[in-house]
C-alpha cells in the first residue's frame, strides 16, 4: 500500500495579534512564511503565510497531540482556528496538492475570512465541468 504525500502552503495574510498567531502555528507544527510581499501590498502591513512541517506527509493538519493521553487524537478544524487570527478584510487561501503514487492525484483550495466564511474548490470538480464536452469521461486514477 502506498502512502499519501502532499505539498501545502497558504497565501500571505495579516493577523490581529502576531504573538498569538505564532504560538498557535507553533503548536500545530506549522512553519510561518514571512512577513512577506510588502512590495505587493500598498498598505505596508506585515503579512504571513503558513505551510505544514513535512513530518506529517506534508498535508494540512486536522488533529493535534493530546498531552494527557500522549496520542494524536484531538481533531480540530484548521480553517476555523485560523479565522480567529485573521485581521478584518483578510482572506487566507490554503492550498494542498497530493498523490498516492500514480493511483490518484488530489488538489484542494480553501479560502477563509475572519468571520469563518469559506469558499472551496477541488480538482475533482473537473469531471462535472467536463460533462459539457462529451459523455465518455473516465477518472484519472487506477
Amino acid at each position: 500500500m502506498a502512502n499519501y504525500y502532499a505539498t501545502a502552503r497558504s497565501n500571505y495574510f495579516a493577523v490581529k495579534d502576531e504573538t498569538a498567531f505564532r504560538k498557535w502555528a507553533d503548536g500545530l507544527n506549522l512553519t510561518i512564511l514571512g512577513p512577506g510581499h510588502r512590495n505587493k501590498v500598498a498598505d505596508g502591513v506585515d503579512r504571513f503565510g503558513i505551510t505544514p512541517d513535512e513530518f506529517d506527509e506534508g498535508g494540512w493538519p486536522n488533529f493535534r497531540h493530546n498531552e494527557e493521553t500522549d496520542e494524536d487524537d484531538d481533531d480540530f478544524d484548521l480553517a476555523d482556528e485560523l479565522a480567529a487570527h485573521l485581521a478584518d478584510d483578510e482572506v487566507a487561501i490554503l492550498m494542498e496538492v497530493g498523490n498516492e503514487k500514480l493511483r490518484y492525484l488530489t488538489g484542494t483550495a480553501l479560502a477563509i475570512n475572519n468571520k469563518g466564511e469559506t469558499v472551496s474548490v477541488n480538482l475533482e470538480s473537473i469531471y462535472e465541468a467536463a460533462g459539457v464536452l462529451g459523455c465518455n469521461i473516465t477518472a484519472a486514477e487506477y
